[in-house]
């Protein structure tokens, strides 16, 4: 175990030394900027959360808040009811399927989530209420800002997963790309996402295509 140990340091001091600070920008067909997009690195195999700190994800205003949160596989969630009205939580996604019963304030306990993968949040009660957790095989990943632009300490060889709720390709597959094959402007690599407006929030069902 000791061994094991050195070596994951080592190993993670190598990427370290080679790896740069490196912006991206997410676009849609039309040139428009993504935000809520998500950046990750791919690795072989899915990394240790680097710690035991429980996620939030609050219900407020008939609201998932936030309504997109990147958590590490392993991670726990928390989903406490800040309305003055009960909520019931669930997802049938594959990366993860659970329920959280009609509750006020807390539930009883976080719900873990051990897979990488999408997983899209409804409420059982309110239908127009939808929100998404990106489970993270790797440390690195981030959301994209309003320009659609985000940073990640990556190396120039590196793949990464990309990934938009509004995206045409299946809502729980993120699209890969090789960094060293993605043009560059002014320095920032561009990341093109085809992507769809929206269903009308009727239903869940109607957002979880």
């Amino acid at each position: 175990m000791k061994l094991l140990s050195i070596t994951l340091i080592i190993l993670s001091f190598a990427f370290s030394a080679n790896a740069e600070t490196l912006e991206f920008q997410v676009v849609n067909q039309n040139g428009e900027a993504l935000e809520n997009s998500v950046i990750e690195r791919v690795v072989a195999e899915t990394q240790a959360a680097a710690a035991d700190e429980i996620a939030i994800v609050d219900q407020v205003d008939k609201s998932f808040v936030p309504q997109h949160r990147i958590i590490q596989a392993g991670q726990q969630v928390d989903f406490p009811n800040s309305d003055n009205i009960r909520h019931h939580v669930y997802s049938f996604s594959k990366a993860k399927t659970f329920e959280l019963k009609l509750y006020a304030d807390r539930p009883e306990a976080p719900v873990p989530f051990e897979r990488h993968g999408v997983v899209v949040l409804g409420c059982n009660i309110h239908d127009s209420m939808v929100g998404y957790i990106y489970v993270a095989a790797s440390p690195k990943a981030e959301l994209t800002n309003k320009q659609g632009r985000a940073t990640l300490a990556l190396n120039n060889d590196d793949q990464i997963l990309v990934w938009h709720a509004h995206q045409t390709a299946a809502l729980e597959k993120p699209q890969r790309f090789d960094i060293s094959k993605l043009d560059q402007n002014d320095g920032v690599y561009e990341l093109v996402i085809a992507t769809e407006p929206p269903p009308e929030r009727d239903t869940f069902e109607a957002n979880f295509r």
